[in-house]
């Protein structure tokens, strides 16, 4: 009588009681999959200032001279990056100049009711990286994030009753560049998943804290 194939579920590997290391099951099958390679990575935390010039009419009145500017990352967008140049260094690597855009919305917290108080401007600035990028390749930034965005007007001016600001930006953007490209790929497979029974399971009274970071 053929014994029943053994289900593998997703979750943790059993634990081996002899050696007390996570042992699973020898895989069956290899399968091809078309996926996103990541060729090469890098990071780095970049600090840069911009300056915004603006006015009354489309970023409101109530700003001095010092006063704070609110600043973050627009709503629904994202760091991006596009390729200025490639310079071959051999073995499939390169030194690629990027030009990096930060959409960012700046926010006057003194504007009356009614006025217009947002404003989006795009920073933008180079930034040159060595990466393995045959090509094909994409280069991509969208996991890049926005640290720190602090505003504050640095000069004001009236003209024709309409005030003029200058705004100037201290940026702290942690720059992701990845450079990825569809495969087809091997892996080690156990087929394909199937899903367990639904179950409902009791909420936790008291809520649980989230684990430490160390």
């Amino acid at each position: 009588m053929t014994q029943a194939r053994q289900q593998i579920q997703p979750g943790q590997c059993p634990i081996n009681p002899q050696t007390g290391l996570p042992e699973c099951p020898p895989f069956d099958r290899i399968e091809c999959i078309v996926v996103d390679k990541v060729y090469d990575s890098c990071f780095q935390i970049d600090d840069r200032t911009r300056e915004v010039e603006t006015d009354s009419t489309e970023f409101g009145t109530g700003l001095e001279q010092g006063d704070p500017v609110e600043c973050q990352l627009t709503e629904g967008a994202e760091i991006t990056c596009s390729v200025i140049s490639r310079t071959s260094i051999g073995d499939g690597f390169f030194t690629i100049v990027l030009s990096v855009q930060v959409p960012v919305t700046l926010t006057n917290p003194e504007a009356a009711n009614g006025e217009e108080d947002e404003i989006e401007r795009t920073f933008i600035f180079g930034k040159t990286v060595t990466l393995c990028a045959p090509e094909g390749v994409t280069i991509d930034c969208t996991e890049s994030a926005l640290l720190a965005c602090n505003c504050v007007v640095t000069d004001v001016e009236e003209d024709n009753e309409e005030l003029e600001y200058t705004i100037s930006c201290d940026i702290q953007v942690c720059l992701v560049v990845k450079s990825i490209l569809t495969v087809q790929l091997l892996v080690p497979s156990y087929g394909f998943c199937v899903p367990a029974p639904c179950v409902t399971i009791p909420g936790v009274c008291p809520p649980l804290p989230p684990e430490q970071c160390f």
